[in-house]
């Protein structure tokens, strides 16, 4: 009975904290995978690495369209959300 009480009082508090610390790092990891800023610095980084010929003009168009992708569900997603 009183393991069960300070519990409530000590455990639970702590778990939802833990629980809403962790939403909120997933919630900014997915705005920085997704963001905006962060595709269009990779795209600007992947037409440097070709120019500087690091990479292929194959490998270049794979990722741009990864990325490209992943922009227009970006701007999709937020589209739908107004």
């Amino acid at each position: 009975m009183v393991f069960e009480l300070l519990s409530k009082i000590f455990i639970e508090p702590t778990v939802t904290i833990s629980k809403n610390i962790l939403e909120k790092i997933n919630d900014m990891a997915n705005q920085e995978y997704s963001g905006e800023g962060m595709i269009k610095e990779k795209l600007l980084k992947l037409q440097m690495m070709l120019e500087a010929e690091e990479i292929t003009e194959e490998q270049y168009d794979r990722e741009e369209t990864i990325l490209l992708d992943r922009l227009d569900e970006r701007n999709e997603s937020e589209k739908n959300q107004h």
